[in-house]
């Protein structure tokens, strides 16, 4: 199992690549996007090119006069031919009177486009026999003084090479695009990669700082306390100085239990969470309820009483001093928020594939977004009660990684009727309890 700095690690160089890699892919669509836009215009302005280039060139050769009619071809089926453009003759009514290129006229000429050209050309795409064609609609205009309208020239130009050079575009787009996301995906994954390598030399240093100078605090802190404890015992002080020396003595126990909150911490980080544990089958309801008892005094000490509900054989497998040390941490966390006269809640009960440990307070309860960030270390939240020497903020912290450290998990929630509840879920045990 990684180790909270890989796995913060890890999970940082994911979020790095998903979102550079997305900002590349943004600007690969929208680059491919552009340039299929650009060249599906260009392809579509070298049609329309084309038509005019070849409608114009007609007009100029008939000098306004309508050609004589020929053979018609109006029965004719099928699609046009793959040449690129053709020219249609039409009267003023809108009759066929010259098919000179002979392309099959299935759906030709097309009558709407012959309407909308009365007030002036009509440029429009049709589908004809099946194909796609490009039709331009001009009318003839007559020569003589008048200068009406004696037909009208229909030219078309067949697009089947057109949508194969459109379709070849895209796919080449496309292609290049993918090839192009591939190749920035991989860099991403190298770039995040290197970038990342100081910051986990940091996160490194900062464990092993945090390792040896709670070594060297230990002795320290020991020291102190049984200093105090000997000026105490031999009553080395007046009456006005013994309050000085129990208050020494408080906070070098307090002292020593940052201390050893902070080597659980810099070892569990150490070793990816893979706390020296002694699992064996044990009664979780029978060691709830006697750490209960053993923290009977502290609760009356904080003015709160402890309530069990724990039914008998609900086997867990795992070790017995770690467990305890989780129970007391949930259960001083209760104290610390439970009001005067307050009643502390202790569940055990089993579940299908796992049993399930509560402890449950009567305070102001967690707030929703605060629900992950208690197991942060060094977490306080508004509403612990501060009649005692504060906390280290690493309870809960230390309390999760022994739920990880056993398979289970430990979640925080509202309690029934008010106040705050977290549940401890371990796996099933088998066998004989020891």
């Amino acid at each position: 199992m990684t180790n909270p700095t890989d796995r913060l690690i890890v999970a940082t160089r994911r979020r790095l690549f998903v979102v550079t890699l997305g900002l590349v892919a943004l600007l690969v669509v929208g680059i491919g996007g552009a340039t299929a836009v650009v060249g599906l215009r260009v392809l579509d302005a070298d049609v329309d090119r084309a038509l005019r280039g070849s409608v114009s060139a007609a007009l100029a050769r008939l000098s306004g006069e309508l050609p004589e009619a020929q053979e018609s071809h109006e029965s004719t089926e099928g699609p046009p031919a793959e040449s690129d453009t053709f020219l249609l003759y039409l009267d003023a009514t809108g009759r066929l009177v010259g098919n000179p290129s002979g392309v099959p006229l299935a759906g030709l000429p097309d009558e709407a486009a012959v309407k909308a050209a009365s007030s002036g050309e009509d440029l429009r795409t049709v589908v004809a026999g099946g194909v796609s064609i490009r039709l331009l609609t001009v009318p003839i205009v007559a020569s003589d003084d008048e200068g009406g309208s004696v037909g009208y020239i229909q030219g078309g130009f067949i697009l089947i090479l057109h949508d194969r050079q459109s379709a070849s575009l895209i796919a080449a787009i496309v292609v290049v695009g993918l090839i192009g996301l591939v190749g920035a995906a991989l860099v991403t994954l190298l770039v995040t990669g290197r970038a990342l390598v100081p910051i986990r030399r940091s996160f490194e240093a900062q464990r092993r700082f945090v390792a040896d100078a709670s070594h060297e605090l230990r002795t320290p802190a020991a020291l102190i306390r049984a200093n105090a404890e000997v000026i105490q015992r031999e009553d080395l002080v007046t009456d006005a100085g013994r309050p000085l020396v129990e208050d020494i003595v408080a906070e070098a126990d307090r002292l020593g239990r940052l201390v050893g909150d902070l080597l659980t911490l810099a070892s569990t980080d150490a070793t990816g969470l893979a706390l020296t544990l002694a699992r064996r089958p044990l009664d979780l309801a029978e060691l709830a309820a006697e750490t209960v008892r053993g923290a009977s005094a502290l609760a009356a000490e904080r003015g709160v009483r402890v309530a069990i509900d724990a039914p008998s054989a609900v086997v867990a497998s795992a070790d017995r001093d770690r467990l305890v040390q989780l129970i007391l941490i949930l259960l001083d966390n209760a104290f610390d928020h439970s009001p005067p006269d307050g009643t502390v809640t202790v569940r055990v009960r089993r579940l299908e594939r796992s049993v399930e440990l509560s402890v449950s307070d009567q305070g102001q309860g967690i707030p929703a977004d605060d629900r992950e960030r208690i197991f942060e270390p060094f977490t306080h939240l508004p509403g612990v009660r501060r009649d005692r020497a504060g906390g280290t903020g690493l309870g809960l912290a230390i309390g999760r990684r022994i739920a990880v450290a056993h398979d289970g998990t430990i979640a925080a929630d509202d309690a029934p009727g008010g106040g705050a509840r977290f549940t401890v879920t371990l796996p099933a045990g088998g066998g004989t309890v020891g």
